[in-house]
């Protein structure tokens, strides 16, 4: 019987051990959590002191913040944030996490900003339990990787599309609208607008023409060009599309990225033949 007791004890003794130890764990953790979050942007990264994030550029505010606030924050390209911890665990630290409506004291945080040539300043508080730190710059990668999806491919032609001749105008068109195009993407909970407008850079074999016209077939002379050897012409044609986000309701803030499309098409110049001409006779 003594054995059994003593065999009791241990395993009570030993249990306690182990949540004692489980519960470190858990300790240790959580912050490295929120940590991870963010460790794949560049732009952004974790400070295992008291400073949690910190960067610099646009940062998009959860919608607890005020309108004016966040406006400013996002639209500054030059400027640093920083966020700390709201709640420093100790008997005499008092924390109005609760207050403000966030459940975890770890994922309670002060909003620093610091305008280009300012001070740093408190902006707000905010709570991390719901939101995922997010910049701008984060928002247009995921324009980049996604705009292809939504504006018009390109279609590149030129004409005459046969028997094009040297010292007469070749006519080029992209094959798309000058329209701007506009599509929404959710970001992080976010939602993100984009409008764009596209230009055009064309390269005709060392000669290059930009413009905001997509051009065409006859009449249309907007993309014309004069090649004066003949021969087999390499053309490119680059389409960047210019525009602006727009996160929740927030200001409108310019693309920084550049959105590109291009394409390439090969032309065959045949050489004019000079005919002489002599007026009021038959031949010369």
């Amino acid at each position: 019987m003594d054995w059994f007791e003593n065999w009791h004890v241990a395993l009570k003794f030993h249990w306690k051990l182990i949540l004692t130890f489980i519960l470190m764990c858990l300790l240790v953790a959580l912050p490295q959590l929120h940590m991870a979050r963010v460790s794949a942007s560049p732009d952004v990264f974790a400070n295992p002191e008291e400073i949690r994030y910190e960067g610099s550029g646009g940062l998009v505010l959860p919608a607890s913040v005020d309108t004016a606030t966040r406006n400013e924050v996002v639209r500054c390209r030059g400027c640093g944030w920083k966020l700390t911890a709201a709640c420093i665990p100790g008997p005499d630290t008092y924390c109005d996490a609760a207050i403000r409506g966030c459940p975890g004291l770890l994922d309670h945080m002060r909003v620093w900003f610091q305008p280009a040539g300012g001070d740093w300043k408190e902006v707000d508080r905010i709570c991390l339990t719901h939101y995922e730190v997010t910049t701008v710059a984060d928002i247009e990668r995921r324009a980049t990787e996604s705009f292809e999806r939504y504006v018009p491919k390109q279609d590149p032609h030129c004409w005459p599309q046969k028997g094009a001749v040297t010292n007469l105008p070749l006519l080029c068109g992209a094959g798309q609208s000058i329209q701007a195009v506009s599509w929404s993407i959710p970001v992080a909970g976010f939602n993100v607008g984009i409008t764009t407008t596209p230009s055009w850079h064309w390269d005709f074999a060392g000669s290059s023409l930009r413009t905001n016209q997509s051009g065409g077939p006859y009449p249309d002379r907007a993309i014309s060009h004069t090649f004066r050897k003949a021969g087999h012409k390499e053309i490119g044609l680059r389409t960047k599309w210019s525009g602006n986000i727009r996160i929740d309701s927030l200001d409108q803030v310019e693309i920084a990225a550049d959105l590109l499309q291009n394409a390439r098409l090969t032309v065959t110049i045949g050489q004019a033949l000079a005919r002489l001409r002599c007026p009021g006779v038959r031949s010369c």
